[in-house]
């Protein structure tokens, strides 16, 4: 292990566990016995611990829902705010380069190849500037895969303080899937665009118990003056300083 630890280490990538300070606090306060037990980390680690507002959606996005997508991202860069997403095509896509490009910071948490997306001219240069870290809860070189991208996407939801959902369809695809799994399990607050560029299952989400934002000011609103989130109580409840014992870190889905 000290050895595969050096190699990594040698390419940029850090692995991080829950009694490490970078790891994300939110996901042992949210996800209990689900939080990953080793992540995989390149970059300003110290962003999972800032300020995190999510942007999700569809790949097969409308020209409007792109627009929403990057003018969202640059509301949370002027904010100060750090932007999470997945890097996938599409809103994921979209929202993290606007973001970088008003200036702001990245969160990344990835189910495709970190060893391969930290390879690519414009992360490299994020991560030397400090704009970003890439993560994933899964082995480095693993490539894309559906059940991957299934297990991160309630990382995202319970990194963020509110996570956004431009365009998604119904009963279809990661992105509806992640949404109704982290308002089923109160991962984190869940808000849904609803103004033009609104995918065909966003209104389903809102009646589901998502937040409807019609304006990006109406977004910032939400942002600002956030409602106490009340996640429910469980006597395996993972705090820092507690001891963790093998058995309640296992259940993460995929960790391989």
């Amino acid at each position: 292990m000290a050895f595969e630890l050096e190699r990594l280490d040698g390419t940029g990538i850090r692995v991080l566990t829950p009694f490490d300070e970078e790891y994300p606090q939110t996901w042992l306060d949210r996800l209990n016995r689900k939080a990953p037990p080793v992540l995989y980390t390149a970059g300003v680690a110290d962003l999972l611990n800032q300020s995190c507002i999510g942007v999700v959606g569809s790949r097969d996005v409308s020209s409007k829902g792109k627009e929403v997508a990057q003018e969202v991202a640059e509301r949370v860069a002027s904010l100060g705010m750090t932007l999470a997403s997945g890097g996938a095509r599409g809103v994921d896509q979209l929202s993290m380069n606007a973001t970088f490009q008003a200036g702001g910071s990245v969160v990344g948490i990835l189910a495709e190849s970190l060893a391969h997306k930290i390879k690519k001219s414009d992360v490299r240069q994020a991560i030397f500037e400090g704009q970003t870290v890439m993560c994933t809860p899964y082995n480095p070189n693993s490539p894309f895969s559906i059940g991957n991208a299934m297990g991160r996407n309630k990382l995202i939801y319970a990194l963020s303080e509110l996570t956004l959902i431009v365009a998604c369809e119904p009963n279809k695809g990661g992105t509806w899937s992640g949404a109704v799994e982290a308002l089923k399990g109160n991962f984190g607050r869940v808000a849904v665009w609803q103004g033009p560029g609104s995918g065909t299952g966003n209104a389903q989400l809102a009646e589901m118990g998502a937040i409807p934002v019609l304006s990006i000011d109406e977004l910032e609103s939400s942002i600002l003056e956030p409602e106490e989130l009340e996640p429910e109580e469980s006597d395996a409840t993972i705090k820092s300083g507690t001891t963790i014992s093998k058995e309640q870190l296992l259940p993460f889905e995929s960790v391989a």
